[in-house]
């Protein structure tokens, strides 16, 4: 009976379990929300038209904006320890998005999709890591192992998937950087075989890890799996970048808003400084006050948004006139509807990334200060 015992106990002790919030929570925002974002982006490539997809995918991107300027802002302790950061990248971001907005508008579009995606990335790292701190699983060097995986599960999905490699092909070819079909097959191949090859090389981490004794949380892994697998789904089932933008922001969004208010309410239950409103909005039980201000903010993008997009672009942004056809690639000429898609994605991205430089330095995980909220 001792020797069960101790066998038992050292398989529990192989596989801890920890949650970013707890089960409940867990289960709905972080492992089935990803089913359901795909379910329902796919759904509206099906039945809704081009502007209904538009008003949808700004209604899941401004909230996501928006939580990230609350959680800087509203709290006091972060505002007088990023205070420089703030008003830097404040002033910095805004003025470079106004210039560019006017003489560059296609390489901001390149930058804010770079950049968005770099954010997701370390987003789905960062709760991988939550899942591992709060396990107490994984070895010193299970971060840095994590992160690669991260980068070249995204990458592989930007380089292979006919929906990002679109967009890269026509830029090289505006650049003067033509590449051929054949070049453009070999990659992709290529590719592939360094994500079948990492994979493998990880999975063997993983197993070295457990047989040193290392605990590892099924969680980070069924987590992982899922939000990659809707990543990848939705990039191989949609010609619309919009689309796959609803699909990832109901997703990325949503869990980020999750651990916001999350992060929010631990810190102002263990904080005796007086933040206000904010302490009003994230009390336990008030989570609709909370989800009131993020559909109000909505709403005032909404409206705003109802302008002709062409006036955020000062006259001077034309997607179509600007990617022509590739016949070598098969690729037709940017059509009115897929420029009205670029130009959308463009006065959507760009005021977020105010959003991707605050959320660069304020989520650090071995923050000790940042751990506490968590």
């Amino acid at each position: 009976m001792a020797s069960i015992r101790q066998t038992k106990s050292a398989e529990s002790s192989l596989f801890r379990v920890g949650y970013v919030v707890n089960p409940i929570a867990d289960l709905v925002w972080y492992l089935g929300l990803p089913l359901v974002a795909l379910a329902f982006a796919l759904a509206c490539q099906q039945w809704l038209t081009a502007m209904a997809i538009t008003s949808i995918a700004l209604l899941f991107n401004a909230p996501h904006n928006f939580v990230t300027l609350l959680r800087t802002y509203g709290l006091e302790e972060d505002r007088h320890r990023f205070r420089d950061q703030l008003i830097v990248g404040l002033v910095l971001i805004s003025a470079f998005t106004v210039v560019g907005m006017k003489w560059a508008p296609l390489t901001i579009l390149l930058l804010s999709v770079l950049w968005n995606h770099q954010h997701n990335l370390m987003q789905l790292h960062g709760f991988a890591r939550i899942y591992d701190h709060k396990a107490r699983a994984g070895t010193p060097m299970t971060p840095r192992w994590d992160l690669t995986l991260n980068w070249v599960l995204y990458v592989n999905m930007l380089l292979t998937a006919q929906l990002f490699a679109n967009f890269w092909i026509r830029e090289l070819y505006r650049f003067d950087l033509p590449i051929s079909a054949e070049a453009v097959r070999v990659l992709q191949t290529a590719s592939w075989c360094v994500t079948a090859g990492f994979v493998g090389v990880y999975s063997i981490h993983v197993f070295n890890s457990v047989r040193n004794g290392f605990a590892v949380n099924p969680l980070k892994f069924v987590f992982l799996f899922t939000n990659y697998a809707v990543l990848y789904i939705a990039s191989w089932n949609t010609t619309s970048i919009l689309i796959h933008s609803i699909a990832n922001n109901i997703m990325h969004g949503l869990q980020y808003i999750v651990i916001v208010y999350v992060y929010m309410q631990r810190k102002v239950e263990h904080s005796s400084q007086d933040d206000g409103w904010i302490r009003s909005i994230v009390r336990p039980g008030n989570v609709k006050a909370f989800v009131a201000v993020c559909l109000l903010y909505t709403v005032v993008v909404q409206l705003i948004a109802r302008r002709p997009l062409e006036e955020f672009g000062f006259g001077a942004i034309s997607f179509t006139s600007r990617y022509d056809a590739i016949p070598e690639h098969q690729l037709a000429g940017v059509s009115l509807a897929g420029g009205y898609e670029l130009f959308a994605l463009l006065v959507m991205n760009v005021p977020g990334l105010l959003h991707l430089y605050y959320d660069s330095f304020i989520w650090k995980v071995r923050d000790t200060k940042i751990q506490q909220g968590l």
